[in-house]
């Protein structure tokens, strides 16, 4: 959901400007509604976000690193 956070973004301004900006549209009522709808929308995805990034950055902690073992290529060679 995080990948719609820009188009929610931009349908709750253009709503907002057109629904609650006083003028007299016919559909006005309508606009105001998708604005609310869309700005949950909007809510949700950032939300959404916060908690993955979140969740992903703990599981990287908790995954033990990887052991490295050592080859002949490592080593510096002499001549």
């Amino acid at each position: 959901m995080k990948n719609y956070t820009l188009h929610f973004l931009i349908l709750t301004a253009v709503t907002a400007l057109l629904g609650f900006s006083g003028l007299d549209l016919i559909g006005g009522t309508l606009i105001r509604i998708i604005c609310l709808i869309s700005g949950i929308g909007l809510i949700l995805s950032c939300l959404d976000s916060v908690l993955l990034s979140r969740r992903q950055k703990r599981a990287l902690q908790q995954q033990p690193e990887p052991i490295r073992e050592k080859s002949n290529n490592d080593q510096p060679l002499d001549k």
